[in-house]
């Protein structure tokens, strides 16, 4: 009898171990799949993160390299300019102008015109460069730059200062041209 039992409990011990267990095993690895599954999404998700973000600072850096751009070229032309009105120069005055912009040469005048009105000024003269400072700038879209200046007179008796807005607009060839001033 002692023989029957041990090879009954043989008998029973080999059926459990051929018996399937794949299932607690494919759930183990179901597991381990759905693990790496979210691991892979979070890295993927971090990844995203950093491109957006290199994204955005490109998309800033190419922005403010054209404002620069932009700021250095109208500020170029607005000291030419400048310089242009005190000798008299129409011939830079006009290469430079918008259609918005007539020259009189007699009145020493720009003559605006805007939409619903024209206007007047006078060439700046008299002007000393160490008197002008920058005030700032406004890019309000690509096709359109105002650059903000002031005079400083520290003359005895004539004390004061006067501001300019120089207005600019970009032509169909992409070149900035003034567009007007005011003061």
């Amino acid at each position: 009898m002692y023989k029957i039992a041990l090879i009954l409990i043989s008998i029973i011990g080999l059926m459990a171990g051929c018996t399937s267990s794949e299932a607690p095993v494919d759930t183990l690895q179901q597991a381990e799949q759905n693990q790496d599954q979210a691991q892979t999404i979070k890295e993927l998700e971090e990844k995203n993160q950093q491109l957006q973000e290199q994204i955005n600072q490109l998309q800033v850096d190419v922005n403010s390299e054209e404002i620069r751009n932009n700021l250095r070229e109208t500020l170029n032309m607005t000291f030419k300019l400048i310089a242009a009105m005190e000798s008299g120069d129409t011939a830079y005055m006009k290469s430079i102008s918008s259609p918005n912009v007539e020259i009189s040469q007699d009145n020493k005048q720009f003559i605006i015109a805007k939409e619903s009105h024209s206007y007047e000024v006078n060439f700046i003269s008299g002007l000393a460069w160490d008197e002008l400072e920058f005030r700032g700038y406004d890019q309000t879209d690509s096709g359109h730059f105002m650059l903000f200046v002031a005079h400083y007179n520290y003359s005895e008796g004539s004390e004061g200062h006067a501001a300019y807005e120089f207005s600019f607009v970009r032509s169909s060839e992409g070149e900035w041209l003034f567009d007007g001033y005011i003061s």
